[in-house]
């Protein structure tokens, strides 16, 4: 079997979606599938280039979000030139396909609708697995989202990696989606030789990209209220770069206006997220609607306490009070309330975290995912 990826444009490589899309890739290459990958950079896959396991066509595509605080007149001229230039780029990458004799087309992710074009002029069946819900989570819409949501209709599987965005999209579709959650490698995050909660002071993580999406200022308003209360044993990292600048300055001015610089450490990078969660008690994730979580996963397995916002996919990962903590999302003082109460019932929470460190590797491991994946492209292809 031949799979050919489409991923969508990211600058890092290193997003979420992105690196869900690879835990597929490193799954099938272990089952001896041929991948492909259509990209617009190799920004952080210099690994994977030299490894020589993927074919990698590299085409300057343009991503087709645009900012919901940035439709204007000039946005749509300039995603309407960028729609041009990707057509160009279309013609190329469909020369290079032709010769390639792809079984199945896999578009990861929301984005252009260049995937979809190439996989109906080829004849080759395709698969459009959503990642995200656009709006909610990353204040973005699609340029000409209408068709783009009829290409995705006409997929021979249309995959949600929740049931939250699989209930907003269905109907928006007309059409039935298949249900695949997210998986993670678990050996690569998965910390057995940990203690949680022996320190006198409680070390909370945040990490993702700096973003009102992602709810950073849950976290420090949170951790403001603490110490009004006079609760200052709490030390609070956030790990990630600002979707703007303007964002991120915002937050660090805060920190320094508020005086917190002494409880709250703001990181816009770190090589070894590992060994920050080997240090860490708590996971936050404050996210105003994740469609999956996979940060949340990660933080599970790495045996950290995970206390969510009550929204989007976090409420099907964390069950409050089994294995892990919720609050009301928005709202700093009911996440100050449940980082209270982590810290007055330690060993009440050494259970709770027990019981997420399990639930994520029988739920979330990239072994389930990729034998999901495996059954939808049989249906399709045999």
């Amino acid at each position: 079997m031949k799979v050919c990826f489409f991923a969508h444009c990211s600058i890092t490589n290193s997003d979420g979606a992105t690196l869900s899309m690879y835990n597929i890739i490193d799954e099938m290459l272990r089952r001896g599938i041929e991948v492909v990958v259509v990209l617009a950079n190799t920004r952080n896959l210099e690994g994977r280039i030299a490894e020589g396991k993927i074919k990698f066509i590299v085409a300057p595509l343009y991503g087709m979000r645009m900012d919901l605080n940035k439709k204007t007149p000039m946005t749509q001229v300039k995603f309407f030139v960028k729609s041009i230039c990707n057509s160009i780029q279309k013609r190329k990458i469909e020369k290079v396909l032709k010769s390639e004799n792809i079984d199945i087309i896999h578009i990861n992710g929301l984005d252009s609708s260049i995937g979809a074009e190439i996989a109906q002029k080829l004849k080759i069946p395709y698969v459009w697995h959503i990642r995200q819900f656009m709006e909610a989570d990353l204040g973005k819409k699609l340029f000409r989202e209408k068709y783009v949501y009829r290409l995705v209709a006409r997929a021979s599987s249309v995959i949600a990696i929740s049931k939250d965005v699989q209930a907003k999209f269905e109907p928006l579709l007309g059409r039935k989606m298949d249900l695949v959650y997210n998986g993670v490698p678990v050996e690569k995050y998965k910390l057995e030789d940990v203690t949680r909660f022996e320190s006198p002071v409680t070390r909370m993580l945040l990490a993702g990209r700096i973003s009102v999406q992602k709810g950073q200022m849950d976290a420090i308003k949170a951790v403001e209220l603490l110490m009004q209360r006079g609760i200052d044993t709490v030390l609070l990292t956030l790990v990630g770069q600002g979707e703007t600048k303007e964002y991120l300055e915002y937050v660090k001015s805060y920190v320094k206006e508020h005086e917190l610089e002494q409880k709250i450490c703001i990181l816009e990078h770190h090589d070894d997220l590992r060994e920050l969660r080997r240090q860490c008690d708590i996971g936050l994730t404050c996210s105003k609607k994740e469609a999956f979580g996979r940060v949340t996963v990660e933080n599970m397995l790495a045996k950290m306490l995970v206390i969510g916002a009550n929204t989007g996919g976090t409420l099907e990962i964390v069950e409050d009070g089994y294995n892990g903590l919720l609050y009301e999302e928005g709202n700093p003082e009911s996440l100050a309330g449940r980082i209270e109460y982590a810290m007055e019932h330690k060993m009440d929470m050494q259970i709770l975290l027990d019981r997420g460190y399990l639930d994520s590797i029988n739920r979330f491991s990239s072994t389930t995912l990729i034998e999901s994946i495996l059954n939808l492209y049989k249906k399709i292809i045999f």
